[in-house]
């Protein structure tokens, strides 16, 4: 065994037994850069140490991590070194002359510091370690650190083993730094800055920095000019040397407190040695410096993880061409994480809906056959969640023949928010570029389209009548037929029936949605222009379409009210047992009524009303549109739940409710009709008139697309119960990871793949990722390839046109601090003192005034991070970049004595904002 790696040992050497950071040490020793004298124990070192102890055995990882990791460094300290190994460090510190010097003794693990893992504040340090019986004690600590619950937990998370670990020790010359600090050649929050590199410092030992004890003077350099643009803090205390070995806090120099802790000829000396590692190692770097009287030392670099490599900017490679997402209103039907097979379908179903669309309204075949990209990516996934591609949808309204005033109506329709083009830089305006442009018309063909929208507009009963009468024979015949049990080809054809009968002949919503955004578009324009110019449109606008009645979206709530009423103005034994009963034993017992002893009659009439409610209305659910999601007639509990809820409150007064509806209506016409008159009122209320009916029927037939979808949600689930059957999936749910393409494909024999269990594997961790992680922003570009860019949430939040929405406000609830992770959560806090206080945390969001590595086992199990101190570059804050936690650091204004445990706030990573919201 090679038990020691001088410096100036082969590089390969070090990536097999030196570990991450020793490797990188060498490069930088052998590049001639300015690190201290040093060498390498090696991971042979730990081997031999376990082979003579017989201690491979006791090094599998228990499910009580903190419990192993003591178990495993009480071990190791009981056991000594082989004579062999402590000879060998003794010459190396006697040939660098570091016997009676102060040494630091710092872990290196064979995956640490690499591109893919940085591990950072993973493993231990030893600072100011003198002798050989305490730099022995630190190697041997260095060891056991590997297997701490810390490091463990974070393999566990990264998916890395967890056993047979391989872990150097770095032996070097202690550099006793007036300041320290730390450098990213790039910028690591904001991964689209090419421009500038960070620098963060602090007086003394830069473990304060990496730990978030300590604030730090924080320095933005221009990359190519080195100006930088400062931002000091009060640095009240520093970590110094101690002189019985290690270091202390202490106090710095009442005059040094608001100096700035780099000089600028300092800050160009550390910026110029952290862009040439960049050159030198070819990928940006962060890098551990040190200055001791006149001298600038390295003590460490690794790349930086989180950035994408150059190639992802380089427009020759990637592309230069931008895409506009937006999730206005879709995130109303598909929230969060979305399958791969709700996604497909729904892609096609867009695809297929607006393709009508354009031949419904006279849109020459060649210009739409042109456009099949636009119409094929009118959808857009993004890290499991679909988008709009905005751009295309601009562009759809602007096809239209003499409607290209409708881009705005659009807008108000979709609830997308304006000043879109204002908020985007001039170098990727250019996506707008494709909207100067629309096709342009004959005075015919306008004329015809304006003819045959005019025809439609006073046929729009007739066609929405037909539309049904055709959707509910076709609908009736497939929603009872036996899914579960039918074969994996005759499920494909009823899937394809109902692609060609349903989907491919949606013309009369389509023509309802058209005319909706029409009427909806005049009645806010005319409202903003006659009416009520300011603020108060869109309340108002609201106020007079309610009250409409008779729409279908309201009407399971109504049923469900009239069980309500039922049951507590029945029987109050009957009452008493359904509201003090557990959900699933009431429903259990209404399927076998006449075993309820003594409620037999009220217990048939309540459970024929649930069986007549789930028959009409059972596909509806949370998240309907998801094919993924169970619906009531899988789990109907939800229902009683409901019911008893309005029962024990009794709020099931229907006349009541729309009332109230009436009322806020009649008080909105009131307003219109004391500001307009005459020809004017006239107008208004004809467009109010047909804008109430447009609303209406949008809602009644979108309960049609909820029927359409609830049935192939089960048609679905049918082909995965079969796929079960014949031994391609392993669970039904399972086929909600394939795409309606692959399954279809591998039906008729178009697969390009057999091993459909294997992808569905895959994509359930790839998904899994997607959930664990903060949804990208609601508003955002993506440049080059869009899937390249989807594999860096740092760079979507960076890319986020919306962040900036806002002015900076002075409301005591609010808390400001350095933006370290982005993401938008809402939640309730945890607020602890220690580590242990945080025992039990389950998705809330974690507050402390530090933290240090010893807390990243907790990260799985918090929704975000707030914290007192720290900055960007603390251990902490690295790790929660790789995990993708919302964090912010540095928290001003008092974070640990206004927030309480439970108490709700929302934050904002990508601003530093925490709101308290109760």
């Amino acid at each position: 065994m090679k038990l020691i790696l001088k410096q100036s040992d082969p590089i390969s050497e070090f990536k097999k037994n030196g570990g991450g950071k020793a490797t990188n040490m060498a490069r930088l020793s052998q590049e001639g850069m300015p690190v201290p004298p040093w060498f390498c124990v090696t991971s042979e070192g730990l081997q031999e140490f376990i082979q003579i102890h017989q201690l491979a055995s006791l090094l599998t990882p228990s499910k009580n991590l903190a419990k192993f990791a003591q178990q495993i460094e009480t071990l190791f300290l009981a056991f000594p070194f082989s004579h062999l190994l402590k000879s060998q460090i003794e010459e190396n510190l006697s040939s660098l002359g570091l016997k009676e010097s102060f040494v630091a003794v710092r872990s290196s693990g064979l995956e640490e510091d690499s591109e893919g893992h940085s591990f950072a504040g993973q493993f231990s340090s030893f600072l100011y370690q003198k002798g050989m019986s305490a730099i022995s004690e630190s190697v041997v600590r260095c060891w056991a650190s590997g297997y701490s619950e810390r490091a463990m937990s974070y393999r566990i998370n990264r998916g890395l083993p967890v056993t047979d670990l391989r872990i150097g020790v770095v032996i070097q010359l202690m550099a006793n730094a007036d300041t320290a600090g730390v450098a990213f050649s790039r910028n690591p929050i904001r991964p689209l800055d090419r421009d500038h590199m960070i620098i963060s410092s602090v007086w003394g030992l830069g473990e304060g920095l990496v730990s978030g004890e300590l604030d730090a003077d924080h320095f933005e350099v221009n990359r190519s000019t080195l100006h930088f643009k400062p931002k000091i803090v009060n640095k009240t205390h520093g970590f110094f040397q101690s002189p019985q070995g290690g270091f202390i806090k202490k106090l710095v120099p009442l005059h040094k407190i608001h100096e700035p802790s780099l000089t600028s000829l300092q800050i160009k000396k550390i910026s110029e040695l952290t862009l040439l590692l960049e050159n030198k190692f070819e990928s940006p770097q962060d890098c551990e410096w040190a200055i001791e009287g006149e001298n600038l030392f390295l003590l460490q670099t690794r790349p930086i993880t989180n950035l994408p490599k150059d190639p992802f900017f380089d427009a020759s490679i990637n592309g230069s061409a931008s895409i506009l997402w937006d999730n206005s209103n879709i995130i109303e039907s598909y929230s969060g994480v979305t399958s791969p097979l709700t996604f497909s379908f729904a892609s096609s179903a867009y695809r297929q809906v607006y393709i009508q669309f354009c031949e419904i309204v006279g849109v020459p075949r060649q210009t739409i056959q042109a456009s099949e990209p636009m119409f094929r990516n009118m959808l857009g996934l993004i890290r499991g969640r679909i988008y709009y591609n905005l751009i295309y949808w601009y562009r759809l309204v602007l096809m239209l023949p003499g409607t290209s005033h409708n881009k705005a109506f659009m807008d108000t329709m979709m609830g997308i928010r304006t000043g879109v083009q204002q908020k985007i830089k001039p170098e990727v305006a250019e996506i707008f570029s494709e909207l100067e442009n629309p096709p342009q018309y004959s005075f015919l063909r306008k004329f015809s389209v304006r003819a045959m929208t005019l025809y439609r507009f006073i046929r729009i009963d007739t066609i929405i009548a037909e539309f049904q009468e055709h959707f509910n024979r076709i609908y009736e015949e497939s929603r009872n037929l036996p899914f579960s049990s039918m074969s994996l080809t005759d499920l494909a054809k009823v899937y394809q029936k109902l692609d060609e009968q349903i989907l491919r002949r949606w013309h009369a919503p389509i023509i309802n949605d058209y005319l909706c955004m029409i009427f909806f578009g005049l009645l806010k324009s005319l409202t903003e222009k006659w009416v009520s110019p300011g603020n108060l449109v869109a309340s108002l606008q609201n106020d007079l379409l309610c009250g409409q009645g008779d729409l279908e979206s309201t009407e399971p709530t109504k049923e469900l009210m009239r069980i309500a009423e039922q049951i507590d103005k029945g029987p109050s034994s009957f009452r008493n047992w359904f509201i003090t009963s557990d959900s699933r034993k009431i429903w259990t017992q209404l399927n076998q009524p006449f075993e309820v002893a003594g409620l037999g009659e009220s217990a048939i009439k309540i459970s024929q009303a649930f069986d007549s409610f789930l028959d009409r209305f059972g596909f509806r659910c949370i998240n309907e549109l998801k094919l993924e999601e169970s619906d009531l007639h899988d789990d109907p509990t939800f229902v009683i739940q409901v019911v008893a809820s309005y029962v024990k409150m009794k709020s099931y007064s229907i006349q009541t409710m729309e009332d109230r509806e009436k009322e806020i209506r009649a008080k909105a016409e009131a307003i219109v009709q004391k500001r307009i008159f005459g020809l004017k009122s006239e107008v208004y209320f004809w467009v109010l008139k047909h804008s109430r009916k447009a609303v209406k029927n949008r809602e009644n037939l979108r309960f049609a697309r909820t029927k359409i979808f609830g049935v192939t949600r089960h048609l679905f689930r049918g082909m995965g119960s079969a796929m079960v059957k014949l031994g391609i999936l392993t669970s039904a749910q399972d086929i909600f990871y394939l795409t309606v393409e692959e399954i279809i494909a591998f039906v008729e024999g178009r697969s390009v793949s057999l091993q459909l269990g294997s992808l569905v594997s895959f994509r359930k961790l790839e998904y899994q990722q997607f959930r664990q992680t903060p949804a990208p922003p609601d508003r955002m570009i993506t440049t080059g390839a869009a899937g390249l860019t989807c594999a860096y949430p740092q760079v979507l939040f960076d890319a986020d046109l919306l962040k900036d929405d806002g002015s900076v406000s002075t409301d005591p609830n609010i808390l400001t601090g350095t933006p370290c992770c982005p993401g938008i959560i809402e939640g309730f806090v945890r607020v602890v003192e220690s580590v242990q206080d945080a025992s039990g945390i389950r998705g809330e969001i974690l507050v402390t005034a530090r933290t240090d590595p010893g807390w990243v086992p907790l990260f799985p199990s918090c929704s975000g991070l707030l914290i007192e101190r720290g900055s960007l570059l603390s251990h902490s804050a690295v790790v929660a970049r790789e995990l993708g936690l919302p964090t912010i650091v540095g928290i001003s204004g008092g974070l640990m004595k206004k927030l309480k445990s439970g108490q709700r706030v929302r934050i904002d990573a990508g601003k530093g904002e925490v709101r308290i919201l109760e």
